[in-house]
């Protein structure tokens, strides 16, 4: 049976051999439609006398340019750095192969980057597109070089879009200063920043009316429900959750799932779950020897009552090598004294088990959105600081919008995710695709823009050399910056290359 992906497979077979017959005979080039090998480039000329509406305040949009040039550079400056870093870090420390870094994972493709959702990446990659390349277009008619047509890049799906100006009056330097091609060649770089910060403030302003939810799972990983209350109390945190639960004997908790609401009544006893025993060389350890198992839970420490994942490290904390401990375990309805003596690690005492970070109460194992939420919502916070923009470039591979299990874990109005999710990826992808476009090598913006000021200052000192000089700088940053992108593809997966 095919799966998805085989029939994607044969979908673009059967596309491009139609694409190769209709080219054959001349049809593709009827309607000045050009191909190269399954890419289809779609011209029309629709489009163009809303370009010149657009366009006639001139001053305006020569001011728009020239106030955005500087984020322009600082992008080039701050990508070309954090490709460099990153082949560093390829070389010297090479990560796993994993989805993170599996090849997939390099193109900004909807369905086929696993991080990027279909619908909403779709959505957020039209937006960035039109934007882009209508922005170049606006100001190819601001600085009076004629644009002879917009289109779509087309491959089975669009997969970009374009405008298409006259070379010759672009590049002639008697009609198109230097100055006028950087604001045209910065244009859509410009664009896409302003869309991105548009976006994410309309998403992070939104995102307050969000509320985090407390969701419970099964030891079998099966989803139980949201907790509406515990013990009559509502809860969407963990200290109102141990609130809730007081000093009974039982814990009675409400859930939701699938517009359905269910009571559960349990014994309160909150602890530490155990999910695994260390091991080492085939050598036990204390709790192993001592009998305790996966699956009991960890309630006491001596005195030192065991919540949460933070009591139980926190008490590990305090402990050293040699040291003799009482481990109260729960399980099968009752509390369980082992006592154990310690072995070391890292100059601590070891009790030699893999426990789990999330909240159980017997067998029901909580998690908590609202520190996740908190975590998002401080973004704006951080972005004074270069570890703020790593982590909102890297932000798809922790978060993909409130859809799937993240819709689990927050409630909110089913339209209001359906906006959040089109303003969280129209604002990422717009941002990407800016920062990644800044980059000082050709093709891209910020290559054409660093070769024309760059030109303009070597032909001061060397005439017409410089100019040769410039662009053999800029074919040698664009060399490291592909080569950059196939390091970090091929060397997290260079074992299933070979």
């Amino acid at each position: 049976m095919l799966t998805s992906a085989g029939f994607a497979i044969i979908a673009f077979i059967v596309y491009w051999g139609i694409v190769e017959i209709l080219r054959r005979r001349g049809v593709l080039e009827k309607y000045n439609v050009t191909a190269y090998g399954p890419i289809l480039l779609i011209r029309t000329k629709k489009g163009l006398n809303l370009l010149e509406k657009i366009s006639k305040p001139k001053r305006f949009w020569k001011v728009y340019a020239n106030i955005g040039l500087p984020a322009v550079f600082a992008g080039m400056v701050f990508m070309f750095a954090l490709i460099l870093v990153a082949d560093y870090i390829m070389i010297t420390n090479p990560p796993q192969p994993s989805e993170l870094t599996s090849p997939r994972a390099a193109l900004l493709l909807p369905g086929v980057n696993p991080f990027i959702p279909v619908i909403w990446g779709t959505i957020g990659l039209i937006v960035t597109l039109i934007v882009h390349e209508f922005s170049h277009a606006i100001l190819c008619r601001v600085e009076g070089v004629k644009v002879k047509a917009l289109g779509v890049i087309l491959a089975l799906i669009p997969i970009g879009g374009f405008a298409e100006p006259d070379e010759k009056e672009l590049l002639d330097k008697e009609k198109t200063s230097a100055s006028s091609r950087v604001r045209i060649f910065s244009a859509g770089v410009i664009s896409n920043f302003i869309v991105a910060f548009v976006a994410f403030t309309l998403f992070f302003h939104l995102i307050g009316a969000v509320t985090p939810s407390v969701v419970a799972f099964n030891d079998a990983g099966n989803f139980e429900g949201k907790v509406l209350e515990i013990n009559g109390y509502k809860v969407t945190t963990s200290e109102e959750v141990r609130k809730a639960l007081g000093n009974g004997s039982t814990a009675t908790l409400k859930l939701e799932k699938d517009g359905e609401v269910k009571v559960l009544e349990i014994p309160n006893v909150m602890g530490v779950k155990i999910t695994g025993l260390y091991r080492e060389d085939n050598k036990t350890f204390p709790a192993e020897l001592a009998g305790i198992k996966a699956g009991m839970l960890i309630v006491r420490i001596d005195n030192t009552t065991i919540k949460d994942y933070t009591d139980f490290q926190k008490k590990m904390g305090e402990t050293r090598p040699g040291q003799k401990i009482t481990v109260y375990v729960y399980d099968n309805g009752s509390i369980k004294p082992f006592n154990i003596t310690l072995a070391g690690k890292d100059a601590k005492g070891f009790l030699g088990v893999y426990v789990q970070t999330f909240d159980s109460i017997d067998g029901i194992n909580l998690l908590y959105s609202s520190a996740f939420l908190k975590e998002i919502r401080s973004i704006p916070e951080h972005m004074k600081s270069v570890q703020g923009w790593l982590y909102l470039i890297a932000m798809p591979f922790r978060f993909q919008g409130f859809t799937g299990d993240y819709e689990i874990l927050f409630s909110a109005p089913p339209w209001l995710f359906w906006i959040l999710n089109t303003l969280y990826w129209v604002g990422w992808i717009n941002f990407y695709v800016g920062l990644f476009n800044c980059l000082p090598a050709l093709p891209l913006d910020g290559g054409r823009v660093f070769h024309e000021v760059f030109s303009r200052i070597l032909v001061r000192r060397y005439g017409e050399r410089g100019e040769e000089i410039s662009m053999q700088v800029v074919k040698l940053f664009a060399f490291i910056v592909f080569f950059s992108i196939l390091l970090s593809i091929a060397i997290p997966n260079i074992e299933g290359l070979i």
